[in-house]
Formats: C-alpha cells, sequence, structure tokens
C-alpha cells in the first residue's frame, strides 16, 4: 500500500488496492479554481460507493 502527494502536475495517475477487507476511504482535493476531470475506475465486491462532501 502507498500514498502519494502531488501539486502543480497537469495529469497523474496512480492505483490504490486494498490490503484487507472492510471500509477503505480515498482522499482528493483540488486547490485552484479550473474545472478538473477525475475519473474512479473500482473492480471486486463492493455493496455502494458514497461520494462524501
Amino acid at each position: 500500500m502507498s500514498y502519494e502527494q502531488g501539486r502543480g502536475v497537469p495529469e497523474q495517475a496512480g492505483v490504490i488496492e486494498a490490503a484487507f477487507t472492510g471500509n477503505h476511504g480515498w482522499f482528493w482535493r483540488n486547490r485552484t479554481d479550473a474545472d478538473v476531470t477525475l475519473t474512479l475506475r473500482a473492480t471486486g465486491a463492493y455493496s455502494e460507493m458514497k461520494r462524501m462532501m
């Protein structure tokens, strides 16, 4: 499992794989006023995906 931080990069990609069963969270923040497109692809057995604000 690894985590990465980046600032001011035009594009970035990564993968996170859950090391254990249970609830997992993921956080991303846009620190600018520019629109951003975020694509999330998920596979596996899950019952729901929530958008938290």
